[in-house]
């Protein structure tokens, strides 16, 4: 196997290329969202009380609940803390440098060397990850650790060494710790790898003669070490209880069904990929007709990751992630050495670093994705108490729980979903409010906010300002706080 970037090229060749390869990173859309702020919330909580089975942060009493995610959480609080929202920025493009390298070795062990159809598909296939999934959220630790998985499973498949799968059970224990709502992902990568039977050998496809008990211990072992986390069973069945309902799926954007209709969803570049991809299987087939077969386990990884992106948009980073590589693998045998190749290598980098310097300019909004921010900001300032219930819709609430105050609503979808928290179907709720099915002084009755955080000129709003027991305290941008009052005061 060739090295990353091969000793035999001059340090310039070297660097143009590191260059080329770090085009994805103009693309990543890292921004301090409102998943960031209830993430590093739950840090600065675990690290100050520990752990806990009741949600703690909202006005809801009583709500079952686990830290999923809880080293994620920790890492990042830490880094915001010691170096602030451009440290977190920093942390978050070299977690994207390790799956830029990872996808890099991956197209590198699938097209048996071939660096320049590696870089050119990693650049390509990176950025359209990196425009869509590259957040500041747990998911980032999820690809780490898949590439990993995948580069072990392929160079066990090639060489029929036991060895190379001993890593397996250490990124299943780290994959826990980081992202556990998202670990059956982690089993399901290895399934095509298991059914690669050696006796396939039909319409092109062939099976890979492979012993694959050694897969199956590893991944036994990989089951039983995932039990070392602080919830140990629960984490299991958290994704699955989620999924399960219907309110989750039919709200919350990333978790529902990809369209071929809707091009400018996350998922509508990675169906183009797709296409582009099903367009490069046929002229393969052509071309190379006479070479060896299609290995079944390639085709098992590209039809369950394609039908992973149809069930729900945020599968769509599987299908790129691991359909990379076995593109590689497809154009292994082009060479892209003609004359002109170094003279556009040359110019391909210098052009990345104008883009790059253009796009990370000083007038790039790091907290540009979080909703109310400068009024809560604002508030903060004014009221420094914050032992009060304040309503949030479900985009501001995680920014006012970082900031201290109890909310109604945060981005947590599925911590108010009664299949989850064990007590009430609270997100029908929280939409119900937001979209003008539920009264406000309904929602007052039950809660006894003492502050409202709303959308500027929306239907809140308008009730609102002309409400009698409500007083404007401060607005900022679009949104507004107001004060309840009640008539007895």
């Amino acid at each position: 196997m060739k090295k990353f970037i091969r000793d035999d090229q001059n340090w310039f060749a070297k660097l143009c290329k590191m260059i080329i390869l770090c085009i994805p990173m103009m693309y990543a859309g890292v921004t301090m969202d409102n998943d960031f702020w209830f993430i590093i919330n739950h840090g600065r909580y675990i690290l100050a009380h520990g752990f806990t089975n009741i949600e703690p942060f909202t006005v809801h009493e009583g709500l079952a609940f686990s830290f999923e995610k809880w080293l994620t959480c920790i890492v990042f609080y830490k880094v915001y803390d010691w170096f602030g929202a451009w440290g977190m920025y920093i942390f978050m493009l070299l977690l994207f440098g390790i799956i830029l390298a990872l996808f890099y070795k991956a197209c590198l062990i699938f097209s048996k060397g071939n660096e320049n159809v590696s870089i050119i598909l990693t650049a390509v296939i990176m950025s359209v990850l990196a425009w869509a999934y590259v957040r500041t959220r747990p998911q980032m630790f999820s690809y780490i650790f898949l590439l990993a998985e995948l580069i072990c499973l392929e160079r066990y498949a090639r060489t029929g060494k036991p060895r190379k799968l001993y890593p397996l059970p250490v990124f299943a224990f780290l994959y826990m710790q980081f992202h556990s709502t998202m670990l059956p992902i982690f089993f399901i990568m290895a399934l095509p790898y298991l059914c690669d039977y050696g006796w396939v050998d039909l319409l092109g496809v062939q099976g890979g003669r492979y012993w694959k008990r050694p897969i199956y211990i590893m991944l036994v072992i990989s089951a039983v070490v995932t039990l070392g986390n602080p919830y140990t069973w629960r984490s299991f069945v958290y994704l699955i209880n989620s999924l399960n309902d219907g309110g989750l799926l039919s709200t919350i954007n990333e978790v529902k069904r990809s369209s071929f209709n809707d091009i400018k969803s996350y998922s509508g570049p990675v169906i183009v990929c797709q296409g582009l991809y099903i367009l490069l299987r046929i002229f393969r087939r052509i071309k190379y007709k006479k070479k060896e077969k299609f290995p079944l386990r390639y085709l098992l990884m590209l039809g369950g990751t394609f039908a992973m992106a149809l069930y729900a948009v945020r599968n769509n980073a599987f299908f790129l992630l691991m359909g990379g590589p076995i593109c590689a693998w497809e154009l292994r045998h082009i060479d892209l050495n003609f004359k002109f190749m170094p003279a556009l290598k040359k110019l391909g980098a210098f052009v990345v670093i104008g883009c790059m310097i253009y796009n990370w300019s000083f007038s790039y909004d790091i907290m540009r994705s979080t909703y109310a921010w400068r009024v809560l900001d604002k508030f903060a300032e004014i009221h420094p108490d914050t032992d009060i219930k304040m309503y949030t819709d479900f985009n501001c609430g995680s920014y006012a729980e970082w900031k201290g105050f109890r909310c109604y609503a945060d981005p947590r979808a599925e911590v108010f979903l009664k299949s989850v928290n064990g007590k009430e179907d609270i997100l029908a709720e929280i939409w119900d409010s937001m979209h003008a099915k539920i009264h406000a002084s309904d929602l007052q009755e039950k809660y006894n906010f003492d502050y409202w955080l709303v959308q500027k000129d929306y239907w809140m709003d308008s009730h609102l300002k002309y409400a009698k027991d409500y007083e404007l305290i401060c607005e900022e941008d679009d949104y507004k706080v107001y004060k309840y009052l009640p008539n007895d005061k």
